[in-house]
């Protein structure tokens, strides 16, 4: 199949493709593919007749990776692209009128960056069945100031999808861009003025002081932080616990080339990825959360961590999930995140492997493995602390042979036998 190469204004219709695709994927890419010093993320806004989300759910982005019906989700980018979206039509609800995708550079006018500093940055539509290219955007760079940008429109037309090349450029980032299709956006209030001082003392009401209104809808929080070596981040407690804890590991699931002769013949194998932590209690009590042995945990009692299954045959999009009861925080001393490979032969380099960890009210963390031994099979990701009833996040991807060794490296005194996945 021809890819459609498109201009700024120009649109091609994605439902009439010759494989009448059902659901693609919109993938962003830059070079160069780490810029130094900026952080760059994609979003998708669904939008109604009116230019404007129906609510919250309607942005899909680092902070909320899917819509509720999973008409659009996050993605593993396609080789060579950085971050994409699943885009199911059948899914897409009847009010949305199209799909704005869009990306910012993170504090761009703080740290004087902008979309002119990238060499090049594209869009494309993918068949998601095949991964055959439909069409493709590459955007005029040149002399562009923005920090963020519309990059296409997939839009409904006559009982068809369509996508339109945009390029249109915003500055001041995500949160004004979500403000402008309607999100409410979470922004940290002024410290309230120092109170005047009373020159008497005020007088005693008459009457009892009349019931608190319900309070709003909480604003979406647009904050993410990277995580980096060496520098931990601590999550505050706030109230009676943490909520619901998710720690997820998402990665590109496609082969890496097959190279040499005798790889050619026999293919390369496709990249899977298993999730799991250790723990230890604050009494003392060591344990893994592992799908090998099948030890999936549990939430409702301890460890109160539970690994959401496994994901065997590389269907799915989304990844592995780790959740953490944080209403029981105060019951863990620490857990430590990894990942490792069950069978085949150790690719980290080949992963594009990220880690995300979502609490509900904070900042999510991100964090990349940006440095990689193929000679290793496990990777310790990241180390969450007990610290005075706060979580101490620490990033890790420190590679190891077996759990055993990574056990020892940090002081958790299991006893590991050889196990399987049944």
């Amino acid at each position: 199949m021809t890819s459609v190469a498109l201009q700024p204004g120009a649109n091609t219709s994605l439902s009439a493709a010759p494989s009448r695709p059902t659901r693609v994927i919109i993938a962003v890419g830059w070079t160069p593919s780490s810029p130094a010093g900026l952080e760059i993320d994609a979003s998708a806004f669904l939008l109604g007749p009116n230019g404007k989300v129906r609510g919250d759910d309607d942005l899909v982005f680092y902070n909320n990776p899917r819509t509720a019906d999973g008409s659009v989700a996050t993605t593993p980018a396609p080789t060579g692209d950085q971050q994409a979206f699943l885009v199911e039509f059948a899914k897409i609800a009847g009010a949305i009128e199209k799909i704005a995708f869009c990306v910012t550079i993170h504090e761009g006018e703080a740290r004087r960056q902008s979309f002119g500093t990238l060499q090049s940055a594209w869009i494309r539509a993918l068949d998601a069945n095949d991964g055959a290219e439909i069409a493709r955007f590459d955007l005029p760079l040149a002399g562009r100031q923005e920090v963020a940008m519309i990059f296409c429109e997939v839009y409904r037309r006559n009982q068809e999808w369509k996508l339109r090349a945009v390029g249109q450029g915003f500055n001041q980032g995500l949160a004004p861009l979500a403000s402008g299709f309607g999100i409410q956006v979470d922004r940290p209030a002024p410290p309230p003025p120092a109170p005047p001082r009373p020159s008497a003392p005020p007088p005693r009401p008459t009457s009892p002081a009349p019931a608190p209104a319900t309070p709003p809808a909480r604003p979406v929080n647009l904050e993410k932080i990277t995580l980096e070596k060496r520098t931990p981040i601590s999550l505050e407690k706030r109230g009676q616990g943490f909520g619901e804890i998710v720690v997820n590991l998402n990665w590109n699931r496609r082969p890496p080339p097959a190279k040499g002769f005798f790889a050619k013949l026999t293919g390369s194998a496709s990249i899977d990825l298993d999730l799991g932590c250790l723990y230890k209690l604050r009494d003392g009590r060591p344990g893994a959360v592992q799908a090998l042995g099948n030890v999936f945990g549990s939430l409702q009692q301890p460890p109160y961590v539970r690994l959401m299954g496994d994901d065997r045959t590389g269907a799915s999009t989304e990844g592995e999930f780790l959740h953490i009861n944080g209403q029981h925080w105060d019951a863990l001393e620490k857990i430590l995140v990894f990942a490792f490979i069950y069978q085949g032969v150790p690719n980290w380099s080949a992963t594009d492997a990220v880690v995300t960890i979502r609490t509900p009210g904070q900042p999510t963390l991100e964090l990349r493995l940006d440095s990689h031994r193929n000679d290793q099979n496990m990777c310790a990701l990241a180390l969450l602390e007990n610290d005075r009833g706060n979580i101490k996040v620490t990033k890790q991807v420190e590679y190891f042979r077996d759990h055993a060794l990574m056990d020892r490296a940090y002081g958790f005194g299991l006893r590991w036998v050889a196990g399987r996945k049944d």
